[in-house]
């Protein structure tokens, strides 16, 4: 229900009358994806270019100049690192290393595709998926969570401040 009234929000224009901008909103979105022929969750994460630059920034990184020509060559290095820090997917209280696979501009290059994959260990059945992406620069954000499994819809989540981590079963 949660997850249905954002989207409805986000479709519609969100300024007053009289206004001259819009509201800005602040949201990522992360599909995972439980591959159980290769045993690995493939995770992609669509993250806006300038709220990317602004938490790398704030957390130490210089000059990225993201999604531009002359990018700085550490920027996937700052990314991969930041997205460890903040999307973290954890078994039997286990947490689980991804690997960065690399990222690609939306075609309105205001967005990043963040590609990640994390392999399962055996057996496994649950894991806990934490998202908070963004938090540290925005007490409004929020996170979409879409879980499938072989590219079949198990669950989705919105997170936020207050709740940024649930478990899953596949």
């Amino acid at each position: 229900m949660q997850l249905a009234s954002l989207l409805i929000l986000l479709s519609g224009v969100w300024a007053s009358p009289g206004a001259k901008t819009l509201h800005d909103f602040h949201l990522s979105r992360s599909e995972i994806n439980y591959d159980s022929p290769s045993s690995t969750l493939q995770v992609t994460v669509h993250v806006f270019v300038d709220d990317l630059e602004k938490v790398l920034t704030k957390a130490g990184s210089k000059n990225l100049r993201l999604g531009q020509k002359n990018e700085a060559a550490d920027a996937d290095q700052a990314i991969a690192a930041y997205l460890d820090r903040h999307h973290i997917i954890s078994s039997g209280g286990k947490v689980l290393k991804p690997d960065f696979i690399g990222k690609e501009l939306s075609e309105d290059y205001i967005a990043y595709y963040c590609y990640l994959e994390y392999p399962m260990p055996a057996g496994t059945k649950e894991v806990n998926i934490k998202n908070n992406i963004l938090f540290d620069l925005y007490d409004d954000q929020k996170n979409m969570v879409q879980v499938t499994k072989n590219k079949k819809r198990i669950t989705s989540f919105l997170f936020d401040k207050e709740q940024y981590s649930d478990n899953v079963r596949f």
